[in-house]
């Protein structure tokens, strides 16, 4: 259970979503395989990022969106700036939360990068409770984060398939002492540390630095260490760690709509069957695409469009990522 003696609250959040999309059977025709296999992954369509779309720049978007929806505060007021987006961003050995401080105008705050693959919002919305809550000159903290994952997919490896949906978008939320308007409950966190080097980009870190010889080679894109080991894992112990990890903050309580990261149609069926909810109480985002960090804003936010998320809803945030790892986070809007 998290208590803070002065309520902390989200105050509002934002998306932005390139204007580009890119459909099941553009991607088959990429990926060379049928139609069929791709509506298998979870992907009607997915969003194209164009050249402008940099991890940066969609952020500062979606931050610029949550400024805006945030009564009463104004980029002067944030105390701290926490980049929840990809570690692959605009440049190598970027600070980004200190780039968005300079976009967004907050030049009083604080900031610094978060690295968690796909669950570094939840661990960013855990971090500014806690920072919150042990320093009171923190009173109002902004997360943003952006993702195009997608450049790091070879379309044609059939070891990389399940990537085929990873997209590209920026998120934000506004955190801010004093207010109770949505407040986080619970949050949960778990790691599987022995698949920690079995997904990962080879090419381009200190061990093996781009050069004439690899630049262009499979070394740019996601590799696989073990093809079987990973498939078996995504066949079982992945939705397992799903539903453990919402098991941790739902405490047997069900959920009155679960903000969900992308998955397969027949993933996301399980997922909720474990958690006890039917799919009529999650939005899919099949039309969306994979956005890691971001999944579980868009989610929110088509929640929240369709009605299916009211006053006093409790909502419960659920994500994973490669690593692997996974989070939660229980909210009562």
């Amino acid at each position: 259970m998290i208590v803070a003696e002065e309520k902390i609250g989200i105050v509002s959040y934002g998306l932005y979503l390139p204007q580009g999309f890119e459909t099941a059977g553009q991607v088959a025709e990429r990926a060379g395989i049928s139609i069929e296999q791709v509506r298998a992954l979870g992907i009607e369509q997915k969003c194209r990022p164009a050249n402008q779309d940099q991890p940066v720049a969609m952020a500062a978007r979606a931050a610029k969106q949550a400024l805006e929806r945030a009564v009463g505060t104004g980029p002067e007021d944030v105390d701290l700036v926490l980049w929840t987006g990809e570690e692959y961003k605009d440049y190598v050995a970027q600070t980004a939360a200190i780039r968005l401080q300079e976009e967004l105008g907050c030049r009083r705050a604080w900031g610094f990068d978060l690295v968690g693959q796909g669950v570094t919002t939840l661990v960013g919305l855990r971090l500014a409770l806690d920072m919150m809550t042990g320093d009171p000159d923190i009173k109002t903290v902004l997360l943003a984060g952006g993702t195009r994952n997608v450049d790091l997919v070879d379309y044609k490896s059939p070891d990389t398939r399940w990537l085929l949906p990873l997209s590209a978008s920026g998120g934000a939320l506004i955190l801010r002492r004093g207010d109770s308007c949505h407040t986080i409950e619970e949050t949960a966190f778990m790691v599987d540390p022995d698949m920690a080097d079995e997904v990962f980009v080879p090419g381009g870190g200190t061990d093996t630095p781009f050069s004439e010889e690899n630049l262009g080679s499979s070394i740019m894109f996601y590799n696989i260490q073990h093809p079987e080991k990973i498939k078996e894992y995504l066949e079982g112990r992945w939705i397992e760690a799903l539903a453990q990890t919402a098991g941790r903050v739902l405490s047997k309580r069900s959920p009155d709509y679960v903000a969900l990261r992308h998955l397969s149609p027949e993933q996301r069926h399980a997922v909720l069957s474990k958690i006890g909810v039917g799919p009529e109480c999650s939005a899919g985002l099949d039309r969306w695409g994979c956005h890691g960090i971001n999944d579980v804003l868009i989610s929110l936010d088509l929640g929240l469009k369709s009605g299916s998320i009211r006053e006093g809803s409790k909502v419960l945030m659920l994500a994973g990522g490669i690593g692997f790892t996974y989070a939660a986070a229980l909210i009562t809007w």
